[in-house]
């Protein structure tokens, strides 16, 4: 099979290798799509932690169930489905297990012609969305809806920003926030990317680069709720012009500043606000989210498609920073 490799050296190349071989609670999937993630951008950059090569990447994909192994009902044969993109999340919800890792190293990963999988790692393809929609759905529909239903805890009539609007995440984040009766407001350092936002429900938006932006943000939105953040700034006391009393910050990713710092932070703690940390998700969220999104025809916002023999280039234009929704590699 034809799969996506990033070598020893680091060096990113279209290569052959055996089809997986089953064990008995595994199912084959022949991947028909699969979507990149900022992650894969730093491990073809060496920027990732314990990083085990080589390794086939990608952490997300959907395809058809072409094989199963002696201990799967075979029910699921010839099933069009979606993959959990991850292993080891363990049995509590409110936390994963130290084993918890991520499809795509040092597993192999989505990006190839078939890719083997625990019968309990995939899902059926909700029947309304095409192949890179259902390839764009699973890491970041799941890392946006635990970070909000579950720890972000969104209710009705709050106010939510969405930081960096252009990315997967962040975008999925929109999606559902349509469907939680809740006001958005994005930030973004593209006019066209605040336009779009607001054409798929965002109230308002901002420029992050104006060195005022959290002024703005509050005379346009008031008081902020809960932000869903992947690269707060590197002083996050300017938050405290928006944020409201209770606010919680979840914070899902480091796409911006790796570091930030509190100069003030008695007047965190005095409005209570929360800095809380989220990856990814569990299982149980991701059967949560599938369900939510086919309840409400959710489809996830897709930038545009590659053909597999087109990756290297598909990591390119994720890369450029211009792309509004997923990337995704058709096979």
């Amino acid at each position: 099979m034809k799969a996506l490799q990033l070598n020893s050296d680091k060096e990113l190349k279209i290569v052959e290798l055996a089809i997986p071989e089953l064990k008995p609670h595994e199912v084959l999937v022949k991947v028909i799509a699969s979507a990149l993630n900022h992650r894969e951008l730093w491990l073809r950059k060496g920027l990732y932690p314990g990083m085990t090569l080589p390794c086939v990447l990608g952490a997300d994909g959907a395809g058809i169930v072409e094989k199963i192994g002696s201990e799967v009902n075979d029910i699921m044969l010839g099933k069009n489905v979606l993959i959990y993109p991850a292993y080891g999340w363990g049995d509590k919800q409110h936390t994963s297990a130290k084993q918890f890792r991520v499809l795509g190293m040092p597993d192999p990963g989505t990006m190839a012609e078939y890719i083997a999988v625990p019968e309990i790692n995939v899902v059926i393809k909700p029947d309304y969305l095409t192949w890179p929609e259902a390839a764009a759905m699973p890491l970041a529909s799941l890392t946006a809806w635990r970070a909000l239903v579950y720890n972000g805890k969104v209710k009705k009539g709050d106010k939510i920003l969405i930081t960096g609007i252009g990315g997967g995440v962040a975008q999925a984040g929109l999606s559902l926030c349509a469907h939680l009766d809740v006001e958005v407001y994005v930030t973004s350092s593209s006019a066209e990317k605040i336009e779009q936002a607001k054409i798929a429900g965002a109230k308002d938006g901002v420029n992050y680069k104006n060195p005022d932006w959290p002024a703005e943000l509050k005379a346009v939105a008031g008081k902020i709720d809960v932000v869903l953040d992947s690269s707060p700034p590197v002083e996050l006391d300017s938050y405290l012009a928006f944020l409201n009393m209770g606010a919680r910050i979840v914070y899902y990713g480091s796409t911006g500043s790796r570091s930030t710092q509190i100069k003030n932070m008695s007047r965190f703690f005095l409005k209570h606000i929360s800095f809380i940390g989220s990856t990814m998700g569990s299982p149980n969220d991701f059967f949560e989210v599938i369900a939510f999104m086919e309840r409400h025809e959710i489809r996830p916002k897709v930038d545009r498609t590659f053909i597999f023999s087109d990756a290297l280039k598909a990591f390119d234009a994720l890369e450029s920073g211009q792309q509004i929704g997923k990337i995704v590699i058709e096979h």
